[in-house]
């Protein structure tokens, strides 16, 4: 496969981070999440803040149990996969060849690059993606996450540093000599680390294939996305950013007028719309899984679990 790195770190990707995707895909429904709200509103007659959060939490982690334990790894990355071409409306067909499997992921990459140019265009509080290739789609979302991070004020910036520093001094003596080595840095602190992140260190590790520099800067990459995303209170799979603030507004802007309207088709719509901002950043996120190669193999078994279904139903 050489055209789609989406495609590559889906079947990369660990059953735990994909049951969390899909369990998020299914509580970004803006219908029940208005009657979550308002059930959180009411609830406050006789539960604190931080009850009703950890309920929220219990029930998402339900849902995650339920996909661990119902699913197989190949069976969480063909629910997803589907998600994703339902979402862009590409559909289902029966997959032939790894090729006809890259030539899809290329086409959910095309429309992943057109949706975020269209919503980032729409959104005051979002920088607008001109960009023409997924590889300027994934420096885009690392830009964001910059531009983030220099807004943090010190406390959280430190809480996201050592939390990196942390994870890299982790590393076998070897891989933490070469991301020593790639970033010409002597020793990983907090505050070479930041001047990574500030100096533009972190675009030259993921300017073109992940592969090239590997785990080290993966490692690197998604301690730094994941605090980012811990301290803005998003509660979204490991490594996911949306440009937060602005889809969280989105959101929580129509549940009154969804409540009113009594509307399934409104929320229908915006439904969509919600997912597909969290399918972009999932494909991103997935993406950098591609740092390894990919067992043909685990592509051939993938295809066959993909089309399991279709073949019961005669697509």
């Amino acid at each position: 496969m050489q055209k789609s790195s989406f495609i590559i770190g889906l079947l990369n990707s660990e059953d735990k981070n994909l049951a969390e995707y899909l369990a998020t895909w299914d509580d970004l429904n803006v219908f029940f999440k208005t009657i979550d709200k308002s059930w959180d509103f009411v609830s406050q007659l006789w539960k604190s803040d931080r009850e009703i959060e950890r309920d929220n939490a219990n029930a998402i982690q339900e849902k995650i149990d339920g996909y661990l334990s119902s699913n197989t790894r190949l069976g969480l990355q063909a629910l997803l996969f589907k998600n994703f071409q339902e979402v862009f409306e590409i559909d289902e067909e029966i997959i032939l060849s790894q090729r006809q499997l890259d030539d899809i992921s290329y086409d959910l990459e095309i429309k992943a690059l057109q949706f975020q140019k269209e919503f980032s265009s729409e959104e005051d509080k979002l920088k607008t993606f001109t960009g023409n290739t997924f590889v300027d789609l994934r420096k885009y979302f690392l830009e964001t996450m910059v531009e983030q991070f220099k807004d943090l004020d010190n406390s959280k910036q430190k809480k996201v540093l050592e939390d990196m520093v942390n994870k890299l001094n982790n590393l076998s003596p070897d891989e933490l000599k070469e991301f020593k080595d790639k970033m010409n840095i002597d020793e990983v602190t907090n505050d070479s680390v930041k001047k990574i992140l500030l100096g533009g260190g972190i675009y030259s590790m993921f300017a073109g294939a992940v592969g090239v520099v590997g785990f080290p800067a993966y490692l690197f990459l998604t301690s730094f996305i994941g605090g980012i995303s811990s301290i803005i209170g998003i509660t979204l799979p490991f490594g996911v950013y949306t440009g937060a603030t602005s889809v969280m507004a989105f959101l929580s802007s129509w549940f009154l007028p969804i409540i009113l309207a009594g509307g399934w088709f409104f929320s229908n719509k915006y439904t969509k719309k919600l997912r597909k901002v969290f399918a972009v950043a999932s494909m991103v996120s997935i993406s950098f899984q591609a740092y390894k190669d990919l067992d043909l193999n685990t592509a051939k078994n993938f295809v066959e679990e993909y089309n399991k279904d279709l073949h019961e139903v005669g697509v």
